[in-house]
């Protein structure tokens, strides 16, 4: 039986998702027969199969719902059996209130409410017992808290806790307990686990996106698997924690990969709210003696690090976490606050970041969210006074749906550099301490529904989502929507902002956001413009943030169309109100102040005007660089120039590239040895607009590379970083624009033999192409001997193909070589004889080559020993008819035969006086 045992939760554990229909049933019958005839260790079977019932689906399908109830009716029909195991019990009440929201269609109501009746059954009789747990308890009921029968445990819970548990005073001593990493691993597949662990391992960051494509597609592919992505959030903040020798590595980091988790969760504002409350639910409570720094490290690094590429996600993050603590539970606000004090106060103490300062008083934060900030954290200003926070959504959080981070950003969600270097031993069962007792509590909040868009969606990326329920209502009023009677519904602070602007303005701009259903026409924007250029210095810059605020919101379906060059090319009144923005743009200066206000809310304003000129108003271009030196958040017009061709190559890559040859023409001296760019294409490319850019490049149509040396250098350098496929391209590019190989060879001689393989295949490829003069061949003959394979091919290609004119550049290097160069040459070119087609190079140009060695061998006696073979080929020129005939006969030149050897040639004056002269040498002089 023990053997029996052992296979059983094997083939769970290795084989449970390739098992047929069949083979599934049989084993749940025999997991059945095995736990009603008392078998020892039948429990891990079914630990084993619990940890394959996911939240959501992710491509499982109905197979699994059956698991899930054949699983849960064995634990029914043999209670007795479960409640001696109390760790078992544990694991399945966390399973199922875990699996429970995903179990909302209307054909599961059955197993729902089983689901229902033996959780709240179990947690009655066994909270005691469910210590283990912690504080994901409460996470879990936090997400089922509006069935009926969670919503009565939860007010006993709250009102009368020692009816339930004679050692509970208060939610706070659940809160305060650490979640064991078993259970929260436990609620991951064993499939999954193995990719994330290899994923935050093994793969570097900059070549992740493969990786989390294939990810997304196997797990993440439908709206219900999205349900998974709180608890992977979980996994990766509590159950991975990499060494030291990792986390300075260049492996792929935690916070991006959770970064990456949230970006999917666009739209989905109930998952995302609670992916967001996963994230820092062990700030609540943290305690640094109890706590693992590790879990918290994931959230701090992720908003510090998006503060410069993704600021929208930054400031959603922190001021969820601000509004957290205030409408997590009223009860327990000061005794939350605490716990995120105290989880900061670590943070700063171990140095997982240095200061707090760039985060909490960013300029990319608007001036309302870093009053919030130091409102909740008045312990960080110690000399400024805390003013009051004021109530309502903040308008400068993005919705959750503009959450933008791809994976083909390459380490751009970090403006940071620093790195965690602390690990804190992590004591999995340790015992935790009984939470401090306190003020009753009245409620603790943050309920979502089983379904999105219906009761207990959250809104927004505000923590607003999470509403008190002294009595749980059954529809939470959402905020910030249409209201019924057509009038639009705002957040308390953006409709007080709102009011700050003058009425014609406001009537103007509400009226955006109602106009036919949807479909913004241009004449009511040519209105705004109008008033803006009126009262512009009325507005102010907090003015004209809240018309930019309103416009993105009435535009928003308009930029997610994306752009069309097409809808340009006959702009009336009836069509694209983007377009006819960016026409008004490029004439009127209010238009592009409202441009410009507008991009702080909507990232794809700069590329849309970008392309609108590019495209149809190419002489207005000075237009883009006027609007981006307005904004802020690029200090320079080339960072700004990239950041809308990224946003571009994202959102529509066929016009990014089809742009290329005109963006490269337009801004040729800003993008002059742009390596960014450069990589933006690389990284993006397909084969087919490779193609396509080969041959733009190859007709001189636009240059990538141009014919600076030390710019070729530079972005051949910076290439060595990229991928295999990617710098396969630079090199493709490369050899179709075709700059001078003396341009390209100083770079080469930095490669590293060992490392840059790509590079070194690429550089064989390039100098097929003959040099245009002297310098190529003065490069070539000068890399160092660790590249003396590739002057080998190189030069053999060369000479042989031209043997007169690669002579004349030759003998003249060898005139004018150092000491150190001469050796270096005198060996590249011994390595190449054997390649070279007989004695063309050394009679071609009239021997020049000859007679510049004849000289300096007869010189130094050293070069005459060392390059002895090169010696006796050059030493019989002089007499070369005889190597002719022979080499017609034989088929192969012969070194030196029926030559005079240059040993009695004397070294001295008059000897060299006295030295036989030919009709070739009488020519030359």
């Amino acid at each position: 039986m023990a053997q029996l045992v052992n296979m059983c939760e094997r083939i769970v554990m290795e084989k449970m998702t390739k098992l047929q229909d069949t083979t599934r049933l049989q084993l749940l019958w025999l997991t059945r027969e095995m736990v009603g005839s008392g078998v020892a260790g039948a429990d891990r079977v079914c630990f084993a199969l619990l940890k394959h019932l996911p939240a959501g689906n992710i491509g499982t399908g109905d197979a699994w719902v059956y698991v899930a109830e054949s699983l849960l009716n064995i634990l029914l029909d043999h209670q007795e059996w479960l409640e001696g195991l109390p760790a078992l019990v544990d694991s399945a009440v966390f399973t199922y209130l875990s699996i429970l929201p995903s179990h909302s269609a209307q054909s599961l109501a059955s197993l729902r409410q089983q689901e229902t009746n033996f959780c709240v059954s179990m947690l009655r009789a066994k909270l005691t017992d469910m210590q283990p747990i912690g504080r994901d308890l409460l996470r879990l009921l936090q997400g089922v808290a509006r069935i009926p029968e969670f919503t009565e445990f939860w007010r006993d819970l709250l009102q009368q806790p020692q009816t339930l548990s004679p050692q509970l005073t208060d939610v706070h001593q659940v809160l305060s307990r650490r979640t064991s990493r078993r259970f929260i691993a436990g609620r991951v597949l064993p499939e999954v686990e193995i990719k994330l662990n290899f994923l935050l391992s093994k793969v570097k960051f900059g070549q992740h996106k493969c990786y989390q494509e294939w990810f997304q597609k196997k797990y993440l592919s439908t709206p219900e698997s999205l349900l998974i992505v709180p608890e992977l959030v979980r996994f990766v903040c509590c159950v991975i924690h990499p060494p030291n020798e990792i986390l300075q590595s260049d492996i792929v980091p935690r916070w991006a990969f959770i970064g990456w988790l949230l970006s999917l969760c666009q739209g989905k504002h109930a998952v995302l709210a609670n992916a967001k409350l996963a994230l820092f639910y062990d700030w609540l409570a943290y305690n640094p003696e109890l706590d693992n720094i590790m879990n918290i490290e994931p959230g701090i690094l992720l908003m510090t690090n998006s503060l410069r590429q993704h600021p929208q996600l930054s400031a959603m993050l922190i001021d969820f976490l601000c509004r957290l603590i205030t409408t997590f539970s009223p009860g327990l606000e000061e005794r939350v606050r605490e716990g995120v004090l105290a989880a900061f106060r670590d943070i700063l103490s171990k140095e997982v970041i240095l200061s707090v300062e760039p985060l909490f008083e960013s300029s990319r934060f608007d001036d309302g969210l870093r009053q919030l900030i130091r409102s909740t954290f008045p312990e960080f200003y110690p000399q400024a006074p805390a003013p009051q926070p004021e109530p309502g959504p903040h308008p400068s959080v993005p919705e959750d749906n503009d959450v933008i981070i791809t994976s083909s950003d390459k380490g751009a969600e970090g403006g940071s550099t620093e790195k965690p270097v602390v690990i804190v031993s992590d004591e999995e069962e340790e015992e935790e301490r009984q939470g401090v007792q306190g003020e009753d509590l009245e409620i603790i909040g943050a309920f979502s529904g089983d379904e999105e868009g219906k009761e207990g969606e959250p809104h927004g990326g505000s923590s607003q989502g999470f509403v008190a329920i002294a009595e749980i209502s059954p529809e939470p009023v959402e905020e910030g929507v249409e209201g019924v009677d057509g009038e639009v519904e705002m957040g308390g602070e953006e409709e007080d902002r709102l009011c700050l602007l003058p009425e014609s303005i406001r009537e103007t701009l509400l009226s955006l956001l109602l106009d036919n259903e949807g479909v913004v026409q241009p004449a009511i924007l040519d209105e705004v413009v109008q008033m803006i250029r009126e009262k512009r210095s009325v507005l102010g810059e907090e003015g004209m943030s809240v018309v930019g605020g309103l416009v993105a919101r009435a535009l928003e379906q308009d930029f997610a169309t994306g752009f069309r060059p097409e809808d340009t090319l006959s702009l009336r009144e009836s069509e694209r109100p983007s377009m006819a923005l960016c026409k008004c743009a490029s004439e009127d200066e209010s238009a592009l102040a409202l441009l410009v206000s507008l991009s702080d809310h909507e990232p794809s304003t700069g590329y849309f005007l970008l392309m609108f000129l590019l495209h149809h108003y190419r002489d207005q271009l000075s237009k883009y660089k006027d609007f981006t030196s307005q904004c802020a958040i690029h200090p320079t017009l080339i960072s700004a120039l990239v950041a809308d061709l990224k946003e571009c190559v994202e959102k529509e890559s066929s016009l990014f590239f089809d742009s290329l040859p005109l963006i490269y023409k337009e801004f040729a001296v800003e993008l002059k040895h742009c390596e960014e760019l450069l990589s933006v294409i690389v990284a993006n490319i397909d084969p087919a607009h490779l193609q396509i850019l080969m041959q733009q490049l190859m007709v001189r149509d636009f240059a990538i590379f141009g014919n600076d040396k030390a710019g070729i250098e530079h972005l051949i350098e910076s290439s060595l970083g990229l991928d295999s496929f990617e710098q396969f391209c630079v090199w493709q590019l490369l050899c179709a624009e075709g700059p001078d190989a003396s341009l390209v060879i100083p770079a080469i001689g930095k490669f590293d033999a060992q490392e840059h393989h790509e590079a070194l295949s690429g550089a064989i490829l390039f100098l097929r192409a003959e040099a245009s003069g002297l310098l190529g061949v003065s490069e070539l003959f000068s890399l160092p001997l660790r590249h003396s394979g590739l002057v080998t091919a190189a030069g053999s290609r060369w000479i042989n193909a031209k043997p007169s004119k690669y002579a004349k550049y030759l003998s003249h290097f060898l005139d004018k070589s150092g000491k150190d160069t001469l050796s270096l040459t005198l060996t590249h070119l011994q390595n190449l004889l054997q390649y070279l087609k007989g004695n063309a190079l050394f009679e071609a140009a009239d021997g020049a080559v000859a007679k510049a060695l004849c000289k300096l061998f007869s010189a130094d006696k050293y070069y005459r020993e060392r390059f002895d073979k090169l010696f006796k080929v050059a030493s019989g020129l002089p007499d070369s008819s005889s190597a002719k005939s022979q080499e017609e006969g034989s088929g192969a030149p012969s070194a030196g035969a029926g030559k005079r050897p240059l040993q009695t040639v004397s070294t001295k004056p008059t000897a060299k006086k006295r030295r036989v002269i030919n009709k070739e040498d009488l020519s030359d002089n």
